[in-house]
């Protein structure tokens, strides 16, 4: 006889309370790169996510499971359950959701959010990523694996699933892990200079609060006045990984007598991955095109064939638009609430979207200026903390120049022109089928 999901939902809580543990099966190592060079972006971030998967699968053996069809209860609105419930000395508070149909299955991550939305409002402070969802179901429909792989990479989310299989009375749920081809669309392009969106906003000193080297005789800025330029920055990057955003952000400040010749010598740039880069996707005469992988493209133009023709048209460039907008909107807004004031007074600025790629090779803007801390978010600063891991690891390799690295790791962390010299680096376009960088 087949369990249906009450029946398997009461088996685990009653006969594998403390031990689900024992029922999991195919747990795996992660993916591993067997070159010295740095591996492709596609791989990282499936070996990331495989060992976040594992991360959870191995608290479970600490799983106790303290109850089975939880009630939350909300005044004034309905009351959902929680198939089981636990916590591990590991992993903390473990939601499981148990749809044992590829029916029912797809509604189970929507579910899940919502359990885990619940008690980070009744434990205010809780992160979702905090919280642990186990989703046990077959893993069948499209959907619900797309939806796993967008929660557990692109939302930052805790979750793991495991598909369950009954032979007579005996139960295992077996590690789901995705298909590598879930990976293939993160290009290393996505690094390339050309899929950078740069929000500059300069603006002018303001006397005793952000001053030029002027001040100390051309010896720098003033301490005052770095630590003022580095918390803008620290503080717009915060809100862009709170966002979801993939972005650099630095303070630059033009040399004193340079900058005597420009009313806003103070610069903040802010520099998004741009997904909907026009090098990557553009359309010309109905067809999607640009530099990135074939079968990406094509998925793209499925989506653009079965758009209303009088959508078709200016779709790509409106998104990237789209784009442009919120960035600006998410800079400006940040920059303002910086330089907010008890006097009222206005800070003269201006909004600019220049060329990665020319910022990085103008004296006037590269050179010529004092350019402070880095501060990185999302998918750049992810990959960025990996290749640290990898050069220092392998320090002593000739390739790596080791001579021309920091004796410490955190110099590499915040400081302009390490991670400069870094983030250059990963930019370089390729396949798999290509030699990586």
């Amino acid at each position: 006889m087949q369990f249906t999901e009450n029946e398997l939902r009461d088996h685990l809580f009653e006969k594998h309370k403390d031990s689900l543990a024992s029922l999991i099966l195919g747990r795996r190592e992660p993916v591993s790169w067997e070159g010295d060079r740095f591996p492709p972006l596609s791989f990282l971030l499936q070996q990331i996510a495989e060992q976040k998967i594992n991360r959870i699968i191995d608290g479970l053996e600490s799983l106790v499971i303290t109850a089975k069809e939880l009630r939350l209860e909300k005044k004034g609105d309905s009351t959902t359950r929680i198939d089981l419930f636990g916590s591990s000395e590991d992993n903390g508070l473990t939601i499981i959701e148990l749809k044992k149909s590829k029916q029912t299955e797809r509604q189970a991550y929507t579910e899940l959010l919502a359990y885990a939305n619940h008690f980070c409002s009744v434990f205010p402070g809780v992160a979702e990523g905090a919280m642990n969802s186990v989703l046990i179901a077959p893993m069948e429909t499209r959907t619900v694996r797309d939806a796993f792989v967008q929660e557990l990479l692109g939302n930052n989310k805790s979750t793991a699933a495991l598909i369950p299989k009954q032979l007579d009375s005996e139960i295992t749920l077996t590690v789901y892990y995705p298909h590598e081809s879930y990976y293939q669309w993160f290009e290393n392009k996505l690094f390339d200079d050309r899929s950078m969106l740069t929000v500059a906003i300069a603006f002018q000193d303001i006397d005793g609060w952000i001053d030029s080297d002027l001040k100390t005789d051309g010896k720098g800025i003033p301490d005052y006045s770095k630590k003022a330029l580095n918390t803008i920055s620290s503080t717009i990057s915060h809100r862009l990984e709170a966002e979801g955003f993939h972005s650099l952000v630095y303070a630059s400040q033009k040399w004193g007598k340079i900058g005597q010749n420009f009313p806003y010598p103070n610069v903040i740039y802010v520099v998004f991955i741009n997904p909907f880069a026009s090098f990557r996707t553009t359309v010309d005469d109905g067809g999607i095109y640009g530099d990135s992988n074939l079968g990406r493209l094509e998925e793209i133009q499925s989506v653009y064939d079965q758009l209303a023709k009088d959508e078709q048209e200016f779709w790509v460039e409106s998104l990237e638009s789209s784009f442009h907008g919120l960035a600006i909107r998410i800079v400006r807004e940040e920059f303002q609430k910086c330089f907010r004031n008890t006097d009222g007074e206005t800070i003269g600025n201006e909004i600019s979207l220049p060329d990665w790629y020319g910022i990085k090779t103008s004296m006037i803007d590269a050179v010529c200026t004092h350019n402070l801390d880095v501060f990185q978010s999302g998918l750049l600063r992810k990959i960025y903390m990996r290749y640290i891991d990898h050069i220092y690891d392998r320090k002593e390799d000739d390739i790596y120049f080791s001579d021309d690295l920091p004796k410490y790791s955190y110099k590499t962390l915040r400081e302009f022109l390490p991670v400069w010299e870094i983030l250059r680096g990963l930019g370089l376009g390729y396949d798999h089928n290509e030699e990586n960088i």
